[in-house]
């Protein structure tokens, strides 16, 4: 269990560290990952501190504990109470998804890695609800908030990360497409049969291993 926790919270300050860098953050995004036996190590990230000595403040929350000092900590919550297969969540600000989020209901997946990783559509929630939120996470493995950040699930913090960065790189496409006359969808069959050959094969092994 000891060497679990470590690990976990050793991949919560690497992936932190990197949307630091990735300039993919703004004060009080969070970064979670759930242990085995329910309790979460969570964070609160601070844009441009980068966590040079692997002592970045990452708390141990029992699984009965309030999480409401972090923004986002009882949605983090919320959404590992409800669903047993998301061990990590990345609440972040990337500014193409933050953009689309003020104008569009969701970002329809424009690249073949969208589809694979994120879903079909990555949906825009009205509001911090985790009602809401949950209903939309049923479709896709991330969504927005509507003028605000992004939530990026995954069975690990690693797969989580992945999710934000291929989501802002969706975003990022869909506008640039937009701006030059409109983005071509991958057709709906394709985007499905993308999505479950990734959670079925692809990553089924790679994430097995990272959540030993």
């Amino acid at each position: 269990m000891q060497y679990m926790q470590n690990k976990r919270m050793l991949d919560i300050i690497t992936f932190s560290n990197l949307l630091i860098k990735e300039e993919l953050v703004e004060d009080g995004d969070c970064v979670s990952a759930r242990l085995p036996d329910g309790d979460i190590l969570i964070t609160s990230l601070k844009a441009g501190e980068i966590d040079s000595t692997n002592k970045y403040n990452v708390i141990h929350v029992k699984a009965t504990d309030s999480l409401d000092s972090f923004k986002y900590g009882e949605l983090h919550r919320s959404i590992y109470k409800t669903r047993s297969d998301i061990n990590a969540i990345i609440t972040n600000h990337a500014k193409f998804c933050v953009a689309v989020s003020s104008t569009e209901k969701y970002i329809p997946a424009v690249l073949d890695d969208v589809a694979q990783i994120i879903g079909r559509k990555a949906y825009v929630a009205s509001s911090v609800n985790a009602t809401k939120i949950l209903k939309l996470l049923k479709k896709c493995s991330a969504c927005l908030i509507k003028n605000g950040g992004v939530i990026a699930t995954g069975r690990t913090v690693d797969e989580a990360h992945t999710g934000s960065l291929v989501l802002e790189k969706g975003a990022k496409a869909f506008v640039e497409a937009t701006i030059l006359g409109g983005a071509k969808k991958i057709p709906f069959l394709d985007a499905v049969l993308m999505r479950f050959v990734y959670k079925k094969k692809y990553s089924k092994i790679d994430q097995e291993s990272k959540m030993q």
